[in-house]
């Protein structure tokens, strides 16, 4: 089995007499690949989509942002495994892609997946070319022009609106604050007059 390593940093070292690497190469192609059997990925969005896309089961090792939720949804349905980057061995990893390999439910399930991700009514190229000769019809199309592009910088940014709210708020707190201490004083007051009425009474 040969393995492809696709790499952007440093070449690593002690790999395998089977193992090809890469310094680059372009992930869609090597996936589109009649020979790929698995793919090894961190579990991001495009690279998922590009493994459903061909058809290519996979062991997901998350790292962060979404990437956990994407491995879990694949594994979910059966496309693939997913692994602990900081608990993983290399047995794990070894027995992982063997299982993706070797298991036919795992190709049977990403490649259902991809029938259905590319069951679609118009080809993604297709409609790209509908759209640019659209344009190009209508002479750039300044109906599809979203308004945001004719709002002063006040509209775009809603300095008016937050204006608006901050002054109702300031002035609510005021007339709160106010009456807060109208009633306050009123009640100081009160029990003034009736502590001086006490006293000239006892007087």
């Amino acid at each position: 089995m040969k393995v492809l390593w696709r790499y952007t940093g440093e070449a690593p070292i002690n790999l395998a007499n089977n193992t090809k690497l890469f310094h680059w190469l372009p992930q869609n192609d090597l996936l589109a690949h009649p020979k790929t059997r698995a793919f090894i990925t961190h579990a991001g969005s495009h690279g998922i989509y590009e493994g459903i896309c061909h058809g290519v089961p996979m062991v997901l090792i998350p790292l962060f942002g979404d990437q956990a939720d994407n491995a879990v949804r694949i594994e979910s349905r059966g496309a693939g495994i997913k692994l602990d980057a900081v608990k993983m061995t290399s047995k794990d990893l070894s027995n992982a892609l063997r299982t993706v390999i070797y298991d036919k439910r795992y190709k049977e399930n990403i490649q259902r997946l991809s029938s259905l991700h590319l069951d679609r009514p118009v080809e993604p190229l297709d409609l790209a070319v509908h759209w640019v000769e659209f344009v190009m019809r209508h002479k750039g199309a300044p109906h599809l022009r979203p308004a945001a592009h004719d709002l002063n910088w006040i509209q775009y940014y809603s300095i008016d609106v937050i204006a608006l709210l901050l002054v109702a708020t300031f002035l609510f707190l005021f007339i709160s604050l106010k009456s807060c201490l109208f009633c306050c004083k009123k009640c100081f007051c009160k029990s003034a007059r009736l502590s001086k009425k006490s006293k000239s009474k006892s007087q």
